[in-house]
Order: structure tokens, then sequence, then C-alpha cells
């Protein structure tokens, strides 16, 4: 299991780059999908949180549950922002990040349930690092495209 997750992890950061620092500069975006790009992080950080620092309990993982849900209807209501100008390489990146994004919720989910952290403490912390990956990409999103690229529609 560790090396799934770790090369699901490694394959989402690499994905989830090239869509936002090859894909979304060289397009204009609309700012309800700039809005969109917001929520998509915070929903997805939040379940992490859980998993990573919560205990297991059934409150947290009705948590967990909700707010994953959430995060997965959040990303599938991007679908309504792209105009015509989106490529079908950036539509390929884009299913591939769908694909990857609940896997990965349930691998945390599964990882995090089943005390995974006891017999692989190594993991938990690469975890973290990934969490840390997460937070500081959803911070330089909500500067870059708030105030360096001002021209989303």
């Amino acid at each position: 299991m560790t090396n799934t997750l770790l090369f699901l992890m490694v394959l989402h950061i690499i994905v989830f780059h090239v869509d936002e620092f090859y894909f979304h500069r060289k397009r204009k975006l609309c700012r309800n999908e700039v809005l969109g790009i917001f929520a998509d992080g915070g929903f997805y950080l939040i379940p992490l949180i859980v998993a990573i620092f919560a205990p297991v309990t059934e409150l947290w993982k009705t948590i967990y549950i909700i707010m994953a849900t959430l995060s997965i209807i959040s990303v599938i209501k991007n679908e309504w922002f792209y105009g015509e100008d989106i490529t079908r390489e950036e539509r390929l990146v884009h299913a591939a990040l769908y694909v990857l994004h609940p896997v990965l919720l349930f691998t945390f989910y599964h990882s995090w349930t089943e005390n995974y952290f006891v017999h692989n403490l190594n993991f938990w912390i690469v975890q973290i690092v990934y969490l840390g990956f997460g937070t500081k990409t959803l911070i330089h999103q909500i500067i870059y495209w708030n105030y360096l690229r001002t021209d989303c529609q």
C-alpha cells in the first residue's frame, strides 16, 4: 500500500502542476473557474487534515466522508465553467485529475481507518509533506489568480 499511495501522490502532484502551471497559464480563466479552484483546494485539504491528525472515531469518519464527498462534487462542478477554448490535452489532464481525486481520498481514508501509521510512521510524515504541498499550492493560487494575474474574466 505504501508504494501505491506514494506513486499516486507523486502522480497527482505532477499532473496537477501540469494543469496549473502549463494549461491554466496559456488561457484566460473566467472568475467562476478561479473561485472554483480555491473551493476545490479547500475542500480537498480538509479531509486530508482529518485523516492525518484526527483520531478514528465515528464522528470523524462521518466528517471525513461528508467532506470528501463535497470535495468530489466540487471538482466535478468545474466542467460547467470550461468554455470552447480548453484543449483536448487539457481535458485529458483534467480527466486524470478527476480519477486520481477520489482514489487518493479513499486511500487516505483507508490508511487512516486501518491505523496504518502505527506500522509505518515515516509514511505519516510523507502524507504531512503532501498536505504541505497542497497548502502551498492553494496559497500560491490565491496570490497568483487574485494579485499577479488579473486578466480573469
